[in-house]
Order: C-alpha cells, then structure tokens, then sequence
C-alpha cells in the first residue's frame, strides 16, 4: 500500500518558494489558505490541527468555546480553516509551527503546499511506470497476522480445554470456526452468529462448555498495521490477566494459531450500553433507576483500573457491556497503559488512539492521563441522561458534548428538560440535574478541573440513594 502525494502546481510553487519555516501565517496569500482549507475543511481535519495550537504557558490557545465559533461557520458556508488561521496568524505564529504540526497528524499534503521540502525528506520513491511524476510514500506491508502468544502450541479442543500459564484457555482457531459457524457474518437476529463490531475487530457468538461466549476475531484495518494489532492482542491478555473486578469483562480464553489472533469471553446477554440506549433490537428503554445503576457501576470499574495505575484511554458506551442483571462491565483493553507509578502520572505518546467523539483536549495531543478517561466518563454520563448517540451528523452540533453549550446558552431553545431522554418514566429531575452537573465537571478542557473518578464514583453513588441494589434493567 502506497499513499500518494499530488503533485504541487507550478502556480502554487511559484507562490512558496518564498516561503520559509519563519514566514508567518499571516503573510500568507489568500489562494494558499483556500488550498489548505480544502484539505483541512472536510471531515473537519482542522480540529485535529486546532487543538494542538498551545499558548507559551503550555495551555491550549483555544477553548471548546472558540473551537465550536469556528465550527459554526462551516453551517454558513465559510471556511473554519481560513478563520482560524487568520486568528492565530495575529499572535505571530509561523509557518514552521504549522507544518509541524500539520505533519504530527499526518496531514502531509498539506504539509507539502507550504514546505514542499520537509515531505520529500520522507522516504519518496518513484512508482514503476509512472508517466505523471507523481512522487509515493514507501508505508511498510502488512505482513502475515503472527502474534507472539502465551501459548503458540495449544493441543487441547474447545470443549475439553485447559488453562496455560496466563489462566486463560487455549483455543485452536478452528475450533473458533466450529463454534461460531464458521465465523458466520449473519446477525443473530438473522439466524447467524455475528453480534457486531468490537475494538479492532467483529464479535462472534458461540458456546464453549454449554457457556455462552463473545469471539473477538482481530483483523487489521487499512490504517493499523500487523504488529500494532498484536500488541492490541497481547495488551488485553495481559491487563485482564492482573486485573480481576466485577466492573470488567470476563475473559474465557483465546487463539493465536490461526490466521487472526481471537479473544474469547463471556457473553454479555444486555449487549453495550450504547445499543441499550438505542434500543436495539427493539429492546425496551432503559429506566432511570438502571441507567444509575450502569452509571455507578462503570464508575466502579474505571476506579478501579485507575486505583491499580490503569489508563483505558476508550472509555466509550460502546465499551461498556452489560450482563444478565445489567452488570456494568468495561471492555476493550488493547489501548490500555500502565503506569509504573502513581495513577496521576502523565505520560506522552506520539500515536493517537481513542475515538475522538469521547476524547479529552489533552488526548488529542498524544497525553495518557487518568483524566483523560473522566473526560470521556462525562460523555457516556451525557449520553446515558439523554439516550443520544455520542456523534449525529444531523444535529445541528453534531457531537453530544457540544449540546451543553446549547443548554447553558439561555438564547437557545434547548434546555435541561428537553434534553434528558422521554423515554424514561421514573426521571427524577434532581437527580438527574446533579447527573447533568457531574458530566459537565468532568468535560472541563482543562484536566486539573476534571474530579478524579473517585469523586465522580463518590457522586453517583450518593445519586443513587434510594434505589434497590439490584436494577430492573427497562422503563417502568
């Protein structure tokens, strides 16, 4: 696989060869910044620019308030990336800071229409029988799926096997066939196996010891390559395999001898929360007392990887699955860090993983910090209030976390009321106020306002006084 630069215009590099790293922003012509708009504007590549813009004090230059000013543009017709180029360009900032920042993001065509220089530095080959002189970025192959495994050699069937060294059973990767139909693609609604998609992969149903069990079959995708998919694979092992809490998903075992490394656990009957909002499978709607219950519960176990030095780093609903009595249970742990220290540490990553509806400002710029987990808590809260989906193209403020700012706003139409879910019949408004109140806390931009999750824990706990230990899991 080979990503392909277009070529740079004569026109536009008879307007860049005066440019430098130090030529400032705004020096730059006006038929330049519409160029890079149309790279940056669809898909809204230019947040991912944004939110790496620090002020000399390390903070970010823009707040979510300014990024959503910027966002609301596109609505009219104009161009976020031209506005916020323009605004930045008045603080002195230069072309080098921007390219910089445009390549830590893999944004190198981009790159490429100020500073051609800095790309062809890259390893650039020339393609065989290229008549167009189109330059090409040599990626590395994607080679043959081989993870390193607990147990590369495991001899014993599906229904008689036994525990290795990890704890966990060992499974051939076609006794994983056998017992999901050969990992058939079909709903279980439609008579298959298939349950849906899961972190790097597809969920399989099937029975292992008359257990019902969820089969994660990882496969890589066009951007993640062989060997960061096993250490997705690895990663799960070993964090399941040292932390054990009710709050975590179950794992039965797995499977590294066939063409696609599998993870083998519980089956979760209630599905993710995300589908239960949603009413998937025309399940009945969440009741109030439940949705408090999930709350706390998910809370629990995201204190508890964090009270052991655990960074999830894709808290999400999605994530979060559901057992026979609406057990709350995290999942998904291939991203998860550990740190040798306290909980509080921040680390630094140049990889950006998560799912961007859910993460924290600091995320986006490569920090691994427990905070950045309560940040994306405070979303789930939000969605588990409203019953909405984390991201909908066809709300006029396409991500939920957004929405608060309409709530806050007393010239918006939205409110509270409006916003909590009316599918819930025993909503109790004060409860559900301190619930709105805690999620808001927990998306502040800046992480030293955010409440550790133990606060958060402590919270929802107090919240849910007054409901029976157990949940009824639907609306009443």
């Amino acid at each position: 696989m080979r990503l392909v630069l277009m070529p740079v215009k004569n026109m536009d590099y008879k307007m860049n060869k005066q440019i430098t790293s130090s030529t400032y922003i705004r020096k730059l012509n006006f038929s330049i910044l519409r160029r890079l708009s149309d790279f940056l504007d669809p898909d809204d590549r230019w947040k991912e620019v944004i939110v790496l813009i620090m002020k000399p004090s390390g903070e970010p230059r823009y707040t979510q308030i300014e990024v959503r000013r910027f966002a609301s543009l596109a609505r009219k017709g104009e161009s976020p990336t031209i506005d916020f180029l323009t605004n930045w360009g008045t603080t002195n900032a230069t072309v080098g800071e921007l390219v910089d920042i445009l390549k830590s993001n893999k944004l190198l065509a981009a790159a490429a229409l100020l500073l051609p220089e800095p790309v062809s530095e890259l390893e650039v080959l020339p393609q065989a029988k290229n008549d167009s002189n189109t330059p090409t970025i040599k990626l590395e192959p994607q080679s043959r799926l081989l993870p390193v495994c607990p147990n590369p050699h495991p001899e014993k069937p599906a229904q008689t096997a036994e525990p290795d060294s990890t704890g966990y059973l060992s499974f051939l990767y076609h006794e994983l066939m056998d017992i999901t139909g050969n990992f058939d693609d079909r709903p279980t609604s439609e008579g298959g196996n298939r349950l849906g998609e899961g972190g790097f992969g597809t969920v399989y149903k099937g029975f292992v010891n008359n257990l019902p069990v969820a089969v994660k079959k990882l496969s890589p995708e066009e951007d993640i390559l062989a060997d960061e998919l096993r250490l997705q694979f690895r990663q799960e092992i070993e964090t399941l395999k040292t932390l054990k809490h009710p709050n975590l998903v179950d794992m039965v075992g797995f499977s590294c001898d066939g063409q696609y490394p599998c993870l083998v656990y519980v089956l979760m009957a209630n599905g993710s929360v995300l589908d239960r909002l949603a009413c998937m499978e025309e399940s009945p709607p969440l009741s109030w007392s439940t949705r408090c219950f999930i709350a706390t519960g998910s809370a629990r176990g995201l204190d508890y990887l964090h009270s052991n030095h655990h960074v999830h780093r894709d808290i999400k609903s999605g994530n979060i699955l559901l057992d026979d009595n609406f057990v709350a249970k995290i999942s998904d742990f291939g991203l998860t860090r550990a740190s040798a220290t306290r909980s509080s540490v921040t680390m630094q990553t140049e990889r950006i993983v998560g799912t961007r509806a859910y993460m924290a400002p600091e995320a986006l710029r490569g920090e691994i910090t427990p905070k950045s987990d309560v940040f994306s808590f405070g979303v789930v809260l939000l969605e588990i209030i409203s019953g909405l989906p984390p991201v909908d193209e066809n709300r006029e403020m396409p991500c939920l976390m957004e929405l608060r700012y309409e709530i806050e706003d007393e010239d918006e139409d939205l409110t509270l009321e409006g916003f909590v879910d009316k599918k819930m019949r025993d909503a109790d408004m004060a409860q559900l106020e301190r619930t709105y109140t805690l999620a808001c806390k927990c998306l502040e931009d800046r992480k030293v306002k955010r409440p550790t999750i133990k606060q958060v824990l402590t919270e929802l706990e107090d919240v849910s006084k007054g409901f029976s230990a157990g949940a009824s899991g639907t609306g009443s």
